[in-house]
């Protein structure tokens, strides 16, 4: 008998999934451009052909902010931060903390 039951993932579940493939380096490509760590974002069809050259970017591009991406064609990409495997989600957030952060003012004197 098959188990057909479904149930649906909780924020924390969800949180934990790591995305993966051409699809990934795409919305990467676009996330970190967004954050000025990226001269240009990937469409689909560019990272399918040219898988190398994109994924590399892409890849260089997180280095930028401390995190590095292990990309896969075929399989989920996988995600480091200061040695310890993240999530995509973590990686994401990171990358938003840090850009929007920026540089840090101190107090004005009168």
């Amino acid at each position: 008998m098959k188990n057909t039951d479904m149930t649906e993932l909780d924020m924390f579940q969800l949180d934990t999934v790591n995305g993966g493939t051409i699809g990934q380096v795409t919305c990467d490509s676009e996330l970190l451009h967004k954050l000025g760590l990226m001269d240009e974002e990937f469409l689909t069809a560019e990272v399918m052909f040219d898988w190398i050259s994109c994924s590399d970017k892409v890849d260089k591009a997180w280095a930028k902010i401390g995190i590095t991406c292990d990309s896969s064609y075929n399989y989920n990409n996988y995600y480091y931060y200061q040695g310890k495997g993240i999530s995509w989600n973590e990686a994401q957030k990171i990358a938003k903390d840090k850009m929007i952060q920026g540089p840090k003012i101190g107090p004005l004197h009168a």
